[in-house]
């Protein structure tokens, strides 16, 4: 006499069927969080490469910079460079290097100024050094996220090279009333942000001293 197969209860087939929802969930919580992990690493990646790419820009700007004043749109002069509140927090300089591919008849020297609105910082910078009434700047968004800017200007670069310096006690605002001679530039300048995301950064940079 042939001998019949035993099957599966209902009650191991619900059991087996718990027990596979159960490594299912399991594995989509653990490729979920594996998910958000490497769309977290992404976003974070792209927020370094925002700040450092800002930073560059920056960075070179002042690293070309000259003593080099200028006149504004109302025939006044400005000097080389300028920020904090009393030029309304931006930071304006003049740099030089300013690479001329095209060959354009302009001066390789470039006024740039740097701007927050709103929770964006801009880079702006004029075609012509002494501006007229129609000069207009053309505006770059630099870095977004950045609640507040603050500037703090070292005089001479003494304390700076000494490495032993308090950047609080620094001046928060730089500016010479201009009569178009070169004025002497600070030593050092300080740049805090504020972002959303990361509170405040600082960098410190001494500033060159040549004239153009």
């Amino acid at each position: 006499m042939a001998t019949r197969g035993r099957g599966f209860t209902l009650i191991e087939v619900l059991i087996a069927m718990a027990i596979t929802a159960m490594v299912a969930a399991m594995a989509f919580a653990s490729l979920d969080s594996t998910l958000d992990s490497v769309e977290g690493l992404r976003e974070q990646g792209e927020r370094i490469s925002e700040v450092n790419r800002a930073w560059g820009l920056i960075s070179r700007d002042l690293n070309h910079f000259v003593s080099r004043p200028v006149r504004n749109e109302f025939g006044g002069w400005n000097s080389a460079i300028m920020g904090g509140e009393v030029a309304d927090q931006t930071l304006a300089l003049t740099r030089g290097g300013w690479h001329n591919t095209v060959g354009r008849v302009r001066s390789n020297m470039q006024r740039v100024r740097y701007v927050l609105e709103d929770t964006t910082l801009y880079r702006e910078h004029f075609l012509v050094l002494d501006r007229t009434s129609e000069s207009e700047p053309l505006r770059v968004a630099l870095l977004e996220g950045v609640n507040r800017v603050e500037y703090r200007f070292l005089g001479t670069a003494t304390e700076l090279r000494q490495g032993d310096f308090d950047t609080e006690n620094w001046p928060e605002a730089w500016a010479i009333s201009g009569t178009g001679e070169a004025a002497p530039a600070p030593g050092a300048l300080e740049i805090r942000l504020e972002l959303e995301d990361w509170g405040e950064v600082r960098w410190l940079y001494e500033l060159p001293q040549a004239q153009p």
